[in-house]
């Protein structure tokens, strides 16, 4: 995708900046960032004529009486389109859900 057409701005420092889209323009995947006990997925916020935002939520499920490890892992998540992204832009946002 055209860096003109990505908006990472909202995102942490550090945080990846790789988006793709499907060749039928329905399904948008991106980079995440996530470690120990952490997972992250991704929810279509909002879906106009302009933009698409996607949030990359993150959430921690600490196993009972187990330490979660310090790594950090970089998915791939993925979220469907309503219609083909076309020339829409893409705003990424970051948010935790703890649980």
């Amino acid at each position: 995708m055209p860096a003109a057409q990505v908006d990472f701005s909202a995102l942490p420092a550090g945080y990846p900046h790789e988006v793709w889209v499907s060749a039928d323009g329905r399904t948008l995947f991106a980079r995440a960032q996530e470690g120990g006990c952490d997972r992250v997925h991704g929810e279509v916020r909002e879906q106009t004529a302009q933009r698409v935002v996607v949030s990359l939520v993150k959430t921690q499920s600490p196993p009972r009486g187990q330490m979660c490890t310090m790594d950090i892992r970089y998915p791939v998540v993925s979220v469907s389109l309503d219609e083909p992204l076309g020339q829409r832009t893409v705003l990424l946002l970051s948010e935790d859900s703890r649980h």
